[in-house]
């Protein structure tokens, strides 16, 4: 490498390593979605309420085939109801949780024991769903998974996350992502977390690549 291609490396990875300052809080946001569950789980426990009820009342003068038939359908229209409540109030024990507490160096998922370097990913994927977004993050070759509080049947209620792939991965899902109050868009949130990681891995490289840099900063410190 001569001095001119070593000068235009350094030049990229000091442009791209001046990434964002400023530590945020990643949020969910699930309370418009746990308000139409209530809402869906109402409707259907209701509807199952007044099958069983006409059943029972009828039931003297209906033949036995339609007293089952309907029995039956009544009682899973009204627990398809009780579940629907049910991811009712988990969505409402989600809404406002911490799913990512990010800073210029470090990310910290929900269930983690400690706070992550950033440069130990080496990318994320977003993924929207009808209902959901996935965010799953890469682990770099070099770096481990963070040790994370196992996923429990409680976990619907909490924005957890989990290790997938052998550990390589680590995958976490949410409804609607929010920064200081405000919705994000899934583009949004992309460019978001993109800058964060992308001077996070800056940065390591040009550690790495050029360490006399990193000494004469100090040293002129």
């Amino acid at each position: 490498m001569d001095n001119d291609e070593r000068e235009a490396d350094l030049a990229y990875l000091q442009a791209q390593a001046d990434g964002p300052t400023d530590s945020f809080e990643l949020l969910e946001n699930s309370l418009g979605k746990a308000l139409a569950c209530a809402v869906i789980g109402l409707l259907l426990g209701s509807l199952g309420a007044w099958l069983i009820a006409l059943v029972v009342q009828f039931s003297a003068n209906a033949g036995s085939a339609t007293i089952w038939l309907m029995s039956g359908f009544g009682l899973g229209l009204a627990g398809a109801g009780v579940a629907a409540l049910a991811c009712a109030a988990a969505l409402y024990r989600r809404h406002g949780k911490r799913v990512l507490s990010v800073t210029p160096d470090t990310l910290c998922f929900a269930n983690a024991q400690a706070p992550t370097p950033l440069h130990t990913f080496d990318g994320f994927e977003v993924e929207q769903g009808y209902f959901t977004t996935r965010l799953i993050f890469t682990v770099s070759a070099f770096s481990h998974a963070p040790a994370l509080t196992p996923a429990c049947f409680r976990a619907l209620a909490s924005p957890d996350a989990v290790t997938i792939a052998g550990g390589l991965r680590i995958r976490l899902w949410l409804c609607t992502p929010a920064v200081a109050g405000r919705r994000l868009s899934l583009q949004e949130l992309v460019d978001l977390l993109y800058a964060y990681v992308q001077a996070a891995q800056a940065r390591r490289s040009l550690a790495q690549l050029f360490p006399g840099v990193a000494r004469l900063g100090e040293t002129a410190r």
